[in-house]
């Protein structure tokens, strides 16, 4: 795995800087958000560190593998805002998964958003797909 650094964390999302800066990888623990508000506040601060390092070439890989399953309609609507203000940022996006109900529900989530992303449970083809 190539060096990374950490530049953000909190009980819901650690995100890294990996592959001399040119991947942001976003790792979702288990941790559920106990509101919107806190999602909201989560994803804010994450945004908030990795501006400072995106740049043309950034691309994302977001590592959902931990993550709580959770589709109820406020949720889905809030994650749906989140991830148009973080996709934007970058160049290409990926989003790993541990299970293919996720990979689907992702893939339906995608066509409603209209945002490009591979997702896959195989890290090494999204790496593959992100250029690394």
């Amino acid at each position: 795995m190539a060096p990374r650094k950490e530049i953000y964390r909190d009980d819901y999302i650690t995100t890294f800087l990996e592959y001399e800066g040119k991947l942001v990888r976003l790792v979702r623990s288990a941790e559920p958000f106990p509101n919107i508000t806190v999602l909201q506040t989560s994803f804010a601060n994450v945004v908030a560190a990795a501006k400072p390092y995106v740049t043309a070439e950034t691309c994302i890989l977001n590592d959902q593998r931990q993550a709580p399953g959770r589709n109820d309609p406020a949720f889905e609507e809030a994650m749906g805002s989140i991830r148009k203000q973080l996709y934007v940022l970058f160049r290409k996006h990926a989003v790993l998964v541990k299970f293919s109900v996720g990979k689907l529900q992702l893939q339906r989530l995608q066509k409603e958003d209209k945002l490009d992303r591979l997702v896959s449970q195989d890290e090494a083809e999204l790496l593959r797909y992100l250029g690394f």
